[in-house]
């Protein structure tokens, strides 16, 4: 059972929250708190999943409890709740808070949103994992890319265009910048997940200062081992990936920002290989079942490891604190059936739950999964070498999960896409 604890300075909206999620017991146990003080006292003495925080509240306002709470609390997710939903509104707390509900929104869309957010930091909160990765400040780099960036940050007549454009090629380069940017030291009123765009936010001088002086940027040494694979070859359908799953997010959606995200979180999706590249004695037992099982790298990780590269991967760029929605496609995107799953089970959970004439829209609730579909699809293409028809067979691809949000339809597009793509790159 979650633990909730909801805040509000008004004793009505205290007792009228109580009203609507008393249908709730076998889902939440939730206290409450009239101020951020009072707030900040409970959880010093009991450990909550969620915050869920009033915007504007006397003495200490959402913004500055929810700061608080992601300080001194990194495992409690937080929410904003608020009865307005202007794009300023949201920007100035777009920081401090995971999640963002209006006070109007039904009581089922609530314990959706706040159960699939609770859910990811269950996975990011793996101890198994955080021992695993424990000490892991950086990742390595394409060698080329990190000459390149070292090259041009050197220069005298640097350009932020170039530096951008080496950045958001190279996956490790891309998710430490993204880490930076959006670290507190900058107080940005919105989370930037595009690499280029990081970089222009902080300009040359802040780059440069920051990049040379912090060596965030690593490069693989020559006696550095990668379990027998080849970097180029990470790199080569990491930044493929990317492009196919921006172009197959563009047949669902138009919103630029959506694109932007697809193409990064295609890049960063394999970056847990890259971790394990700094774990090598565990790399080596992965790349010797693999030989001695004849079986596939992911089947390999799982036997051994118990975990893939896909949780080490949204582990670490949870802890650096990405945005959600791309360290949930990474922890999925190899299997997201499992992830649907989850929320279906949590929609029918919150379906039984009725107040008054509210019900629960679970098509508007699933559109969600733009960037999830995209990356998942265009990886699965990317790894299946003999695609030469559009109308498959699909080796990699989740049909369950496909069939379920009703997306088949597309995959002969999608397929072709991919194909095209492949030529253009030959030619």
């Amino acid at each position: 059972m979650r633990k909730i604890l909801f805040v509000d300075d008004e004793q009505e909206v205290v007792d009228e929250f109580k009203k609507r999620t008393g249908p709730i017991p076998d889902v939440w146990d939730i206290e409450f708190a009239t101020s951020g003080t009072k707030a900040m006292d409970l959880l010093s003495e009991t450990t909550y999943d969620a915050v869920v925080s009033d915007m504007y509240m006397p003495e200490m306002d959402g913004a500055e409890l929810l700061n608080q709470v992601m300080g001194n609390y990194p495992k409690t997710v937080r929410i904003i709740i608020s009865d307005q939903s202007d794009e300023e509104t949201v920007l100035r707390f777009a920081k401090s808070a995971q999640q963002f509900l209006l006070k109007t929104c039904d009581i089922e869309s609530m314990v959706f949103t706040i159960e699939r957010a609770c859910k990811l930091r269950d996975l990011i909160n793996n101890k198994k994992l955080n021992m695993m990765i424990t000490g892991i400040s950086d990742l390595p780099s394409l060698p080329t890319l990190y000459v390149a960036i070292m090259k041009e940050m050197n220069s005298p007549n640097a350009s932020l265009k170039k530096m951008g454009d080496i950045i958001s090629q190279d996956l490790a380069m891309s998710a430490k910048i993204l880490q930076a940017v959006n670290s507190a030291q900058f107080g940005l009123r919105r989370e930037i997940t595009n690499p280029q765009h990081a970089v222009v936010y902080l300009g040359i001088n802040t780059l440069k200062s920051f990049v040379l002086s912090s060596h965030i940027f690593s490069s693989f040494s020559e006696d550095e081992d990668y379990g027998g694979s080849s970097l180029d070859e990470l790199w080569i359908h990491s930044l493929m990936t990317g492009r196919l799953a921006r172009d197959i997010a563009g047949t669902m959606v138009s919103d630029k920002i959506i694109l932007e995200e697809a193409f990064t979180t295609g890049l960063l999706h394999d970056i847990g290989k890259l971790v394990l590249s700094r774990i090598p004695r565990k790399y080596k037992q992965v790349e010797d079942f693999k030989k001695l099982n004849k079986c596939g790298r992911l089947d390999a990780e799982y036997a051994v490891l118990k975990t893939s590269h896909a949780e080490l991967g949204a582990y670490l760029l949870g802890s650096w604190e990405l945005a959600d929605n791309v360290v949930e496609t990474i922890a999925f995107h190899h299997n997201p059936s499992a992830l649907l799953k989850d929320m279906i089970a949590i929609l029918n959970q919150s379906s039984k739950i009725k107040v008054g004439k509210s019900e629960l829209n679970k098509i508007e609730l699933l559109t969600g999964l733009t960037i999830l579909t995209s990356v998942h699809v265009a990886n699965a293409l990317m790894m299946q070498e003999n695609l030469t028809s559009c109308t498959g067979p699909f080796t990699y691809i989740d049909m369950l999960y496909l069939k379920t949000l009703g997306l088949t339809e597309k995959l002969p597009e999608w397929a072709q896409f991919c194909i095209e793509f492949r030529q253009r790159i030959r030619a």
